[in-house]
């Protein structure tokens, strides 16, 4: 007897990887603009900037590899 073998989409662990890369790239781009002299507001919103960036563009390249692979 042949059976199929389960195929597991770990769809989730991408994206908490992802995200927490992004937050990562967030946190440090918003502190490298504080030691450079930016605001401390600005400073956040140059980080939330570069961690929505960051998220966007490793989801599509998560989703491109996928695609490839599979």
């Amino acid at each position: 007897m042949s059976s199929q073998v389960p195929v597991c989409n770990h769809r989730v662990y991408e994206v908490v990887i992802v995200f927490l890369v992004s937050v990562v790239a967030g946190l440090v781009a918003g502190l490298l603009w504080t030691m450079l002299g930016m605001s401390p507001v600005s400073a956040v919103a140059t980080g939330a900037a570069v961690f929505a960036g960051a998220f966007g563009l490793c989801m599509t390249a998560v989703a491109y590899v996928k695609k490839q692979g599979g």
